[in-house]
Parts: C-alpha cells; sequence; structure tokens
C-alpha cells in the first residue's frame, strides 16, 4: 500500500462513486476499478458488497477506508511538521554580550551552534553590560548575556558564576593595600557596589587607583608586569605564580555571574530555544571552556 492507494480509497470512501472519484484524481474510470481489485487481491479482502444497489462498502472496506482518512491525515501532519522544522533551521538571532565573556566563553558556543544550526545567522555586538540591557529594553537585540539581572522580569537564565578575587605579581601585606596602586577595570554597578562593600568592611582609605582600564587582558598585563593589583573574576585563567585572595562580602564570596536575559516570545522559535539550551548546558560543563 502506498500513498496513491490510500488516496484511492478516501476519494471513493468521500464520494461512493467511482466516476466521481476518478475525476477527483485526474484518472480514468477503468484504471480506478483496476487498482481498487489489486488492492482487494493484495489483502486478500472484498471492499465492497456484492448485489447491493449503488456503491456499498463491506465491513473490511469500510475500516480500511477510515483508516486511509487516518493515514493520510497523519501524513499530512508529517509533511508539515518536517516542513516547520526546515523552516526552524532558517533565521537569525541578535546577541549582545559583555565583553570578556564574549571574549572569554562565547566562541566555543558560537562554534558548535553553527555546526548544528548552519542555517542561523548570529548577529554579535559586545559592550558593558549596562549598555547591552538598553539594547534589549529597546528592542535591537533578541538576547543578552550581561553581568546582572537587571531585576528583569521575562526569560531569564543564570549561565555561568566565578569568584572574584584580588591578583597581584607577589605576595604582600594586606594591611597595605591602600597605598599599593589599583589597576581599574570596569565590573558593572552591582559588582562594583559590593566590591565596595568589602572595601569599606576593610579598609578607612580610598583604594589608591592608577590606571582604569576596560580590557581584562590589558588589566593582565599590568599586572603581570608589577604595575598594581587588581580584582578581576576567575572565568579568565590567571598565571599561576599570581598571588590571589577572595573578595568577600559577610562572609560570602563576590560572584561574577552572567545572565541569558530574552522576551518570554522567544521560547517559541525552535532555533531560539535551541540556543538557549547551549548556554544552560555550558553552565554545567558541556562545552568546553577556553
Amino acid at each position: 500500500m502506498n500513498e496513491k492507494d490510500w488516496l484511492i480509497l478516501r476519494a471513493v470512501y468521500q464520494h461512493k462513486n467511482i466516476t466521481r472519484a476518478a475525476e477527483q484524481l485526474y484518472t480514468s474510470q477503468p484504471a480506478l476499478s483496476y487498482r481498487l481489485r489489486q488492492i482487494e487481491r493484495k489483502l486478500a479482502i472484498r471492499l465492497f458488497e456484492e448485489g447491493q444497489k449503488g456503491l456499498v462498502f463491506s465491513a473490511q472496506g469500510e475500516y480500511l477506508a477510515q483508516h486511509a482518512v487516518n493515514v493520510l491525515s497523519d501524513l499530512q501532519q508529517l509533511k508539515l511538521n518536517l516542513h516547520s522544522l526546515d523552516q526552524a533551521q532558517q533565521g537569525e538571532i541578535s546577541l549582545g554580550v559583555s565583553s570578556n565573556y564574549a571574549a572569554y566563553r562565547l566562541p566555543p558556543l558560537l562554534n558548535q551552534f553553527r555546526q548544528t544550526h548552519p542555517g542561523i545567522r548570529v548577529s554579535l555586538m559586545s559592550g558593558f553590560s549596562e549598555d547591552i540591557i538598553q539594547k534589549l529594553l529597546r528592542g535591537e537585540i533578541d538576547m543578552a548575556l550581561v553581568k546582572d539581572d537587571f531585576n528583569w522580569k521575562e526569560g531569564k537564565h543564570l549561565i555561568e558564576e566565578d569568584d572574584y578575587v584580588l591578583v597581584n605579581s607577589q605576595d604582600f601585606d594586606f594591611a597595605l593595600l591602600p597605598h599599593m596602586p589599583q589597576i581599574k577595570i570596569h565590573h558593572g554597578a552591582h559588582v562594583t557596589q559590593l566590591i565596595e562593600r568589602w572595601w569599606n568592611a576593610n579598609f578607612s582609605h580610598a583604594p589608591n587607583i592608577t590606571m582604569e582600564v576596560d580590557k581584562l587582558e590589558v588589566c593582565m598585563a599590568m599586572v603581570e608586569h608589577g604595575l598594581g593589583y587588581a580584582i578581576v573574576a576567575t572565568y579568565m585563567p590567571l598565571p599561576e605564580h599570581f598571588y590571589r585572595r577572595p573578595v568577600s562580602v559577610d562572609g560570602t564570596t563576590v560572584k561574577n555571574r552572567t545572565w541569558l536575559l530574552h522576551r518570554h516570545n522567544l521560547n517559541a522559535t525552535p532555533y531560539m530555544q535551541a540556543f538557549i539550551h547551549l548556554l544552560q548546558t555550558a553552565q554545567q560543563g558541556n562545552v568546553l571552556k577556553v
């Protein structure tokens, strides 16, 4: 039995007339009658009651015809689903990402997503989290990977968290920290507040900030050459010889948290769901981190 056989059975069942069924199927009445006899021989059944006026299906014929209707309905749904999956492989994701996450975490994730969804174009912009969230609010991007949840009320996922540590090229007397040069890197408003709380809990003098940089690699290069200490997150591999000290507030280590924020309506798009799932599984260590 093939699709053509099911179409024949459905047409004859609907019209209860060979001539009209043949017209619907754009075939001749003799050809249609011949195919019905072949179906009977193949299944060893009688499709129609003999001696009845008009075309009357037998019990077996009735069962087979109703089955044909169901088979064709399922086949149509299957085709629609397959077409939908094909369409799901075409599209674009506009993504805003905090600069350091874009540099140290995102590349292997994008590479993996491109391999599984080659038809999806990922449009990327990076910058400070405060700027990225504004782009999301204005509808300029689909998703934001940022360092604060910004009290976002729609789709929100904690993707990753790392500890903040104080790093220096060599050991030092902690009490002398206010007098040592600090290389300050932008952390975002929320983390900056926590670091300020940590500082004020330990020192009565303001930090001696001698440099302010916007890139982590610049900060690390300055520390490496003994130009000052810095407070950084551990998502970047740190040199083994660096001295490290945890940054804690009220006994809790200050965390660098990366959040994925998006509108609720993205959940209805298959490739958006796939991208969100990839980022969530990356938190569990399923994707190699650089």
